[in-house]
């Protein structure tokens, strides 16, 4: 909160501002419409040696002195804020970061909007940006209800009557990103929504005044208080995250992340010598361990492949649907196959011991939390 921003809401409250109840989604007490004039009487009543005299009076009747008034003066004040960040996998398209951009002024006022995607963090999306109006101007963003239809742009002087937010009301802007499948565990992307006040259009226009510069940037008055006649612009806003942002220029700004959560996935596959010769009395090519000493691969010979798929322990979350397919050589006979340690075993298809050619060996639906390891072995013959 500014200076300013204290300083107006003093002033507003001295000023007998009308505050109502908060409302949900954290909006703004009330204020008194900008170029509201108010006005303010006063009677006095005396007696001279115990007679009542004429009362003195500032109505305005019968030649008496005219109310005092003043005008209720525009602050210009807003709101933007992240509504979270989001954790996304590499390779995620359409991840949306949803921002509110609220009127805290006490006036319609319209806004322009600039995106900035930090080219210092990990990555930087593919974005997009949508804006929409509030449904039933709760303050709430309801998936589904406030990102319904086409939405509304806002473009800086279009003159359209829904360019502009009275006092208290919402717009949500949706930014979607497709997200880099070269993004790794860890990395952040860093996105900033800085919203520029607007003068109101030509539509519809200040409260109780014209808009003279219909979408025009809002500047500060510059001059001292009249006092009494149009209402004259009070910046009030803070300072935002975006490095151009300060208190009161008219502008607000936050910023939200995508967060790259993902696993960490290695895999290998190795080829060992079992037996020289599968057909060793009393050995079993398809489950015995390898026999002692040299072996080769010549035709007849029992060999093993083994792949190991690893999800590292520090990888953020699991891996799932794992899908691994072998594609034997024709040079091989297949005998048999084996998976073991996925966090969720999966289906494993095996070949007909009869295949000759195209003979595959599958798993599918597996997963594997951080730090577990996985395997498939496959058994086979040197044909």
């Amino acid at each position: 909160m500014s200076l300013w921003s204290n300083r107006w809401r003093s002033a507003a409250i001295a000023a007998s501002a009308v505050f109502t109840a908060m409302v949900p989604g954290g909006a703004m007490a009330q204020l008194t419409d900008a170029g509201t004039s108010v006005a303010n009487t006063f009677t006095l009543d005396y007696q001279v040696s115990g007679v009542a005299q004429t009362q003195i009076t500032n109505d305005g009747v019968g030649g008496n002195a005219a109310p005092t008034t003043f005008t209720v003066d525009r602050v210009v004040d807003l709101l933007v804020q992240s509504q979270g960040d989001l954790n996304v996998s590499p390779g995620a398209n359409g991840q949306e970061l949803v921002f509110q951009v609220r009127n805290d002024g006490n006036d319609r006022q319209a806004y322009s909007f600039e995106l900035s995607d930090l080219a210092t963090d990990g990555f930087d999306a593919a974005l997009t940006v949508r804006f929409y109006t509030d449904a039933g101007n709760d303050g709430v963003f309801t998936p589904g209800v406030d990102d319904a239809g086409a939405g509304t742009a806002y473009t800086s002087g279009s003159g359209a009557p829904t360019t502009d937010v009275n006092p208290d009301e919402t717009l949500w802007v949706i930014v979607s990103g497709n997200i880099p499948l070269s993004a790794t565990d860890g990395q952040f992307d860093d996105v900033i929504l800085l919203a520029d006040t607007l003068d109101p259009s030509a539509a519809n226009g200040f409260i109780n005044e014209p808009s003279t510069t219909p979408g025009a940037q809002t500047d500060p008055e510059t001059g001292s208080n009249n006092i009494d006649g149009v209402a004259q612009n009070v910046l009030a806003d803070g300072t935002g995250t975006a490095a151009s942002d300060a208190d009161g220029d008219g502008a607000f700004s936050a910023t939200a992340r995508y967060n790259v959560v993902t696993a960490n996935l290695t895999a290998s596959k190795t080829v060992a010598v079992i037996a020289t010769d599968a057909s060793t009395t009393g050995f079993d090519c398809a489950t015995d361990p390898v026999l002692a000493g040299d072996q080769f691969a010549v035709p007849g010979a029992c060999i093993e492949y083994l792949i190991t798929v690893a999800n590292d322990a520090g990888a953020a979350v699991a891996a799932t649907d794992i899908d691994i397919d072998d594609l034997l050589p024709d040079e091989i006979a297949f005998l048999d196959a084996v998976s073991a340690g996925f966090t969720t075993a999966g289906t494993l298809t095996e070949p007909a011991l009869t295949c000759t050619s195209s003979c595959q060996v599958s798993l599918t639906g597996a997963s594997l939390d951080p730090g577990d390891t996985g395997t498939i072995t496959i058994r086979a013959t040197v044909r």
